[in-house]
């Protein structure tokens, strides 16, 4: 793999990991219900969950996931579900009363980019564009790919938390936060269905 050619994909996990999708939105939305604290434990659950999602793509399984049929319908399916339940969980812990609520688990975290489509999407096109047909071996883009996206994901997710935290800071608890957290939760919903339908 050239300087260039990993110039350009760094920009592009960059530019994906940074922008909205279900993960930062969630990231966010938790933040600003509950602090960084709280959402800092299901940050580094997601990537480990992701680990798997990019090694899949790496040797094989997303060329069955471009193809599309059954399996990408169970998979739309499955992560509309999720983001739902995961929206649901933002939205109750922001309106129930404090401590009523469990705040989302580092188990919950585990399953955010598995059934992410925008992580799906990008980890496709990330290896279809910047590592398919290199001189790397399959193991080394394996690593390229999964190390790349890992890193942005826990920069891009602690900022948009601490944005989310910075937001809980200034509104303080009251009705304009629980507003704000039930915007974002269903912005979430809105991005995956995006991310869905691409």
């Amino acid at each position: 793999m050239d300087l260039s050619t990993l110039a350009a994909f760094a920009v592009f996990v960059i530019i994906m990991t940074g922008t909205p999708g279900p993960g930062n939105l969630t990231f966010m939305a938790i933040g600003a219900a509950s602090g960084y604290r709280t959402a800092f434990p299901v940050i580094i659950a997601s990537q480990i969950g992701s680990i798997p999602l990019k090694l899949l793509v790496a040797y094989g399984l997303g060329h069955f996931m471009a193809e599309g049929g059954l399996i990408v319908t169970v998979f739309k399916v499955l992560s509309m579900g999720y983001m739902t339940y995961l929206a649901w969980r933002i939205i109750s812990l922001s309106i129930s009363p404090k401590g009523s609520v469990a705040l989302p688990s580092f188990w919950e975290g585990l399953l955010i980019h598995p059934l992410s489509p925008k992580t799906w999407a990008m980890c496709l096109v990330a290896f279809s564009t910047f590592l398919a047909g290199n001189s790397l071996s399959i193991h080394e883009n394996a690593l390229v790919l999964a190390t790349g996206f890992t890193l942005g994901g826990l920069v891009f997710h602690s900022l948009w938390a601490l944005v989310g935290a910075s937001i809980l800071a200034v509104l303080g608890e009251g009705a304009v936060l629980r507003t704000v957290t039930v915007v974002m939760a269903i912005g979430m919903l809105a991005a995956t269905l995006w991310a869905m339908l691409l």
